[in-house]
């Protein structure tokens, strides 16, 4: 771009910037001309009782110094503006918290040191958050108290009843060793409830199989009681057979004596021989009656059909 071009339209700018000026100073001193007018004599007997030059020059300084630092001045006539508005809001309190602090005061003279006051309020300042912990415990409780408030009108009055009712019943020291052994064993009621809540999905996840299961189950008994009630009365045959110490003992040491690799075979001529053998003739009569009591089952469950 040419630097002529350059060069106007800066001076172009720079009086359009003179013109707002120069129009701004117009308006600001058309609005201060009345206040000049009711000021200025004001200022002139000021200045006139000013005799020494170095006043005259404190004052001009001053006057910069404050138009230098209308900003400041703005935001402290702020804060003054809204200290006298919480005064005004505090004043009625006051006059009525005042005097009975100021006697509450008098009253307690002598009764305190100063220095445990002081000690008071910076606990209370360290302390804070703990005040804020305790007032959000205090709004829970209450928050409870309101949900157990309907429930304790309906059951405090019947517990009333019924302690009324077991008057001379019981035994206070009772009651309280029951209360401390409930509170010391408080874990243990938690390991058996959570036990006990364990149980209850354990049953809710075996209830559908014992719906499948279970008819099929009590009709195979339903089917096997009659040789359940064989089995029975052979388990009852086998329970009233008596046996000593000392024949068990003889019985277990003949059991250990016997040694299968010393058998030997035996024919014909040695079985008849064998017969003749008392031992053999004792477990030749066993295994008979065995025998017998097998078939006259079996008869019994042919001629019963």
């Amino acid at each position: 771009m040419d630097e002529a071009l350059i060069l106007e339209k800066l001076d172009n700018l720079s009086n359009e910037i003179q013109s707002l000026k120069a129009g701004v100073l117009a308006e600001l001193k058309q609005e201060m001309m009345p206040i000049v007018h009711q000021t200025g004599p004001l200022v002139s007997d000021c200045l006139s009782e000013l005799d020494q030059e170095q006043r005259r020059d404190d004052l001009v300084h001053f006057m910069r110094s404050l138009v230098l630092n209308v900003e400041t001045l703005n935001s402290l006539l702020t804060t003054a503006k809204g200290a006298m508005e919480l005064k005004n809001e505090i004043e009625p309190i006051a006059k009525l918290v005042v005097p009975g602090a100021l006697e509450l005061f008098s009253s307690l003279e002598g009764q305190f040191n100063a220095d445990d006051v002081v000690a008071l309020i910076r606990n209370s300042i360290g302390n804070i958050q703990h005040f804020n912990t305790a007032i959000t415990m205090l709004k829970a409780g209450m928050e409870l108290k309101d949900e157990i408030e309907p429930i304790a009108k309906l059951v405090v009055p019947r517990l009333l009843e019924t302690f009324t009712e077991l008057e001379g019943l019981y035994d206070g020291d009772e009651i309280t060793a029951l209360l401390r052994n409930t509170l010391s064993n408080v874990h243990n009621f938690n390991t058996a409830l959570t036990m006990l809540k364990a149980g209850m999905e354990l049953k809710d996840e075996i209830e559908p199989l014992a719906k499948l299961t279970l008819p099929g189950i009590i009709e195979f008994f339903n089917e096997m009681s009659g040789m359940l009630k064989v089995a029975g009365a052979a388990a009852e045959a086998v329970k009233n057979l008596k046996c000593s110490d000392a024949q068990a003992e003889a019985m277990s040491a003949v059991i250990r004596g016997i040694d299968l690799s010393k058998s030997n075979r035996i024919g014909p001529v040695g079985a008849v021989k064998k017969l003749y053998d008392p031992k053999v003739q004792e477990a030749l009569g066993i295994i008979f009656t065995m025998l017998e009591a097998v078939g006259a089952i079996s008869q019994a469950h042919r001629d019963n059909q």
